[in-house]
C-alpha cells in the first residue's frame, strides 16, 4: 500500500524532525509498503493523490484544527484518511467526528497502521476507531495471544483498556531518510537555545507510572516504563552522527532518569565509545531523581542541558495536582546541576483550580529564587486525557464550542483560580521579567547566544513583554495573519 504521513503546518518556533511519523514511516517501510513524510513545517504540503492509497495525519491539540484542514483535503481528492497522534488518542470519537477522517489511531500507530494497511478489516484492527452505521466505533481485536507471550500489556484507564508493546526496540529506528535533520529550518528547537547544529530528537522510553492531573501521558504513552537496550540506543546515536551530520541530541523521553540504571548504562556507552556529542533533555527531568553523582556522569557524557518540571512553589498546589514533588528538595537539587555545569530551565505553571494571587506570586518568587537559568510561566492548561481537563469540562466549561488554537500554555484561560484572565496574563509578564531581570539572567542569556539566535530571541522576549496586537503590527507582515504564541514560546 501506499501510504502518505502529514504533519500540518502551523505557527510553531519548534521546528525539530517529527519523530513519531519518522517511527511509522520505519515499520511501515519494513512491511513492504511505500511511505512520504511531508512536515508543513519544513516544505509546503502538495502531493499528487493519484499516488496514495491512504493518508495518516498527526494532530496535538494546538494544531487540530490544521489537522482537519489536511483530512477535508485529502478526502476531497478521493483518499481515505487516518488521524493519530496525542490529541486524537485522548478523545477519539470526538476526533473523528470533529475531523470526519475514515479512521483514528488510539493506540501505538506502529501497530494500528500496519495491521489497517495489511487488509485487516477495521473491527480488529488494534486501537483503531472508524464509522458503523455513521456512528464512530471502537475496534475489538482479540489480543490474547500476544499478551499471553508477553508481547503486550494492557492497562486500565478509566474504564477504557489500552494496549501497549512491551519491546519498544522492536519497532527499530525512526526513518531518518525521511526526516532529515539537515533538512529543517535552523531555528530554535523545541524552545531550547541550541549549542550546534543539526539536531536530532530521540527516545530512550515510552510511558510514565505518575498522575500528574496536567498530564497526559500515561494515556499516550501508557503507565507502565518501557525501556530501549541502551547499546542500541547509542548504536543509533552513533549513526545518527556518521549518517546525518548530527551534532545535537535531544532525549524526549517523559522521565529519563525514572530508572538510574538505564540512565547510567546510556551515559557510560557514550563515554566508553567516545562519542562527542552536545544532547539535552527538554520534557521536563524530575527533580527527585537526580543526584550529584549522576549529574556528574550525565555531564561527562554530553549533556548540557535540561529542563525541570517544578511547575509551582506552592506545596498545596503541588499536592493538589499530584505532582509527588517536595518543594524542600528543589533548591538543593537545582545547586547540585548548578555545580554540575549542566544548563537549567525551570517549567512552571499558574491559574491552577482554587490557587489564589499570593499562591501564584509565591511560585514566581520561588523561581527568582532558585540558581536557574531560564524559567517558563504557563497557564495551566486543561489538554484532552488529562485529570484537567476532566475538571474543566465537568464544572468550568459551560458547554463552549472548543477553540483548540487557545489550548496552549498562554492563551487558554478558565474560570476557576482567583484571578481574572487579565490578571492572570499580567502575573505571566510580570514572573518573566521578574525573573529575567534578577541576577542579571537577561544578559547572561544574551552572551550565551550565537549572532543568528539574538535577533529571534529578542522578538520572542517581545512576544512576551508586548500585547498581541502590538507584536502583529510590528512583526507580522502578511496581511490578516494572526501569531498564535504557542506553549514552548515562554521557554527562552
Amino acid at each position: 500500500m501506499n501510504i502518505l504521513l502529514i504533519s500540518p503546518k502551523y505557527d510553531s518556533y519548534i521546528i525539530a524532525p517529527h519523530i513519531g511519523l519518522g517511527y511509522l514511516s520505519s515499520s511501515l517501510k519494513k512491511n513492504g509498503h511505500k511511505v512520504k513524510i511531508l512536515d508543513g513545517l519544513r516544505e509546503e504540503i502538495i502531493y499528487d493523490h493519484k499516488e496514495w492509497d491512504i493518508v495518516g495525519v498527526s494532530a496535538m491539540s494546538t494544531y487540530f484544527p490544521e489537522c482537519c484542514d489536511e483530512v477535508d483535503k485529502a478526502k476531497s481528492l478521493g483518499l481515505k484518511t487516518i488521524i493519530g497522534g496525542p490529541h486524537i488518542i485522548c478523545d477519539p470519537e470526538k476526533s473523528l467526528i470533529d475531523s470526519k477522517a475514515d479512521y483514528a489511531a488510539i493506540g501505538e500507530g506502529e501497530r494500528t497502521l500496519n495491521q489497517l494497511a495489511s487488509g485487516i478489516h477495521p473491527s480488529m484492527v488494534e486501537g483503531l476507531v472508524y464509522w458503523e452505521n455513521e456512528k464512530p466505533k471502537r475496534s475489538n481485536p482479540d489480543i490474547q495471544n500476544l499478551i499471553t507471550e508477553k508481547k503486550m500489556y494492557t492497562t486500565k484507564i478509566g474504564e477504557e483498556s489500552r494496549n501497549f508493546q512491551i519491546d519498544i526496540d522492536d519497532f527499530g529506528e525512526p526513518d531518518w531518510d525521511s526526516i532529515d535533520p539537515r533538512s529543517y529550518p535552523k531555528v530554535v528547537p523545541h524552545g531550547m537555545i541550541y549549542k550546534s547544529l543539526p539536531l536530532a530528537p530521540i527516545i530512550t522510553t515510552r510511558g510514565c507510572p505518575y498522575s500528574c492531573i496536567y498530564c497526559s501521558a500515561p494515556i499516550t504513552a501508557g503507565k507502565r516504563m518501557r525501556y530501549r537496550d541502551p547499546v542500541k540506543v547509542v548504536d543509533g546515536i552513533e549513526k545518527l552522527i556518521k549518517n546525518y551530520g548530527v551534532k545535537e541530541i535531544q532525549i524526549e523521553d517523559d522521565n529519563f532518569t525514572l530508572k538510574r540504571n538505564h540512565t547510567v548504562a546510556i551515559c557510560e556507552e557514550i563515554i566508553k565509545r567516545k562519542i562527542k556529542i552536545n544532547w539535552g533533555l527538554p520534557n521536563g527531568v524530575r527533580i527527585d531523581k537526580l543526584d550529584p553523582e549522576l549529574l556528574q556522569l550525565m555531564k561527562k557524557a554530553g549533556c548540557y542541558q535540561m529542563s525541570l518540571g517544578i511547575e509551582s512553589g506552592s506545596q498545596r498546589i503541588l499536592d493538589m495536582i499530584k505532582k509527588r514533588l517536595d518543594k524542600k528538595l528543589v533548591k538543593g537539587v537545582v545547586s547540585e546541576i548548578k555545580k554540575s555545569g549542566i544548563q537549567t530551565i525551570g517549567f512552571f505553571m499558574i491559574g491552577f483550580p482554587t490557587e489564589t494571587k499570593e499562591e501564584i506570586k509565591e511560585t514566581i518568587n520561588f523561581a527568582c529564587s532558585l540558581d536557574l537559568d531560564r524559567a517558563a510561566f504557563g497557564k495551566a492548561t486543561p489538554l484532552p486525557g488529562t485529570a484537567l481537563y476532566d475538571i474543566w469540562i465537568e464544572k468550568y466549561s459551560k458547554n463552549e464550542n472548543i477553540n483548540w488554537k487557545t489550548f496552549n500554555y498562554n492563551q487558554f484561560y478558565a474560570d476557576w483560580s482567583e484571578c481574572t484572565p487579565k490578571e492572570i496574563a499580567k502575573l505571566q509578564t510580570y514572573g518573566f521579567l521578574k525573573f529575567y531581570l534578577t541576577k542579571f539572567r537577561l544578559i547572561k542569556v544574551l552572551f550565551s547566544l550565537k549572532k543568528s539566535q539574538i535577533i529571534l530571541f529578542l522578538k520572542r522576549v517581545l512576544k512576551v513583554i508586548l500585547t498581541t496586537e502590538i507584536y502583529n503590527f510590528l512583526f507580522v507582515k502578511r496581511k490578516g495573519e494572526v501569531k498564535n504564541i504557542n506553549p514552548a514560546e515562554r521557554n527562552i
